[in-house]
């Protein structure tokens, strides 16, 4: 490893987008979003050998190599794309137009929740009929909440059913662990705040995404989806000195 004979200081507060590529797409990579964090880690297996020789002990030598590489980035936007990534998941595009009478089976209990299949444009009008086509009525039969109707248990919706007529807002449907784990080109592209936004580049080769550790969907904070992967060796990285996992591009 060389090492530079004048010492410069290179403190490092890294700021930038993330871009990922699903290998073989021919996508190119493609900003995630916010990422407040993206680290890296080693686990190394090693093997020594004590030194007998002297009552101090010690080692006579060790070998060591690196069993793992991983990483892990936390991402902060809950994008359609983001779930997906963290749950395996696919995403289907919601566009918008008007959905007339949605089908939907119903108990009549008392606070029962109708949920609607697509999300709903809440300033255009909502209406509900029985499943014989009788009109139903806001606030007496039910309310609405953000994704669905509510029943009101002194009304007219019973266990025949209820459809519902609503405007689709442009949204998204995420289904999750429909998908096998996918392979991935990963490019950090950042600057070091503290040394006047010099441009720093990371590349990995060939990372595999491991489902999240969690994903939080109710509290008073902003959520985070946690994400960890493995950078594993990419075989079409040939030439001498040329690593298959990681390539590191700064500006001195």
């Amino acid at each position: 490893m060389p090492i530079s004979a004048v010492h410069k200081e290179m403190s490092f507060i890294g700021v930038g987008v993330v871009y990922l590529e699903v290998i073989g797409s021919g996508t190119g990579l493609l900003n995630i979003g916010n990422v407040s964090q993206l680290v890296y880690a080693f686990d190394e297996e090693k093997q020594e050998q004590r030194n007998f020789m002297t009552p101090g002990g010690g080692n006579a030598n060790v070998i060591s190599s690196i069993s793992s590489f991983t990483g892990s980035m936390t991402l902060v936007d809950y994008t359609p794309e983001n779930l997906a990534l963290a749950l395996r998941g696919s995403v289907t595009a919601v566009t918008a137009g008007e959905v007339t009478d949605e089908v939907h089976n119903s108990a009549g209990t008392d606070g029962e929740l109708i949920p609607f299949d697509f999300p709903a444009d809440h300033s255009e009008s909502i209406t509900v009929k029985t499943a014989a086509d009788a009109a139903l009525t806001l606030d007496t039969d039910y309310t609405i909440s953000s994704t669905g109707i509510v029943v009101i248990g002194d009304g007219s919706i019973d266990n025949t059913g209820v459809k519902i007529t609503y405007t689709k807002s442009v949204g998204a449907i995420v289904e999750a662990l429909v998908e096998s784990g996918q392979e991935f080109k990963l490019h950090f592209d950042g600057l070091n705040d503290a040394q006047s936004g010099k441009p720093v580049a990371v590349i990995n080769h060939r990372v595999k995404i491991s489902p999240t550790s969690g994903l939080g969907f109710l509290g008073s904070e902003f959520a985070e989806i946690p994400i960890a992967f493995d950078v594993v060796s990419d075989s079409s990285v040939t030439g001498t000195g040329l690593s298959k996992y990681m390539k590191i591009v700064q500006a001195a």
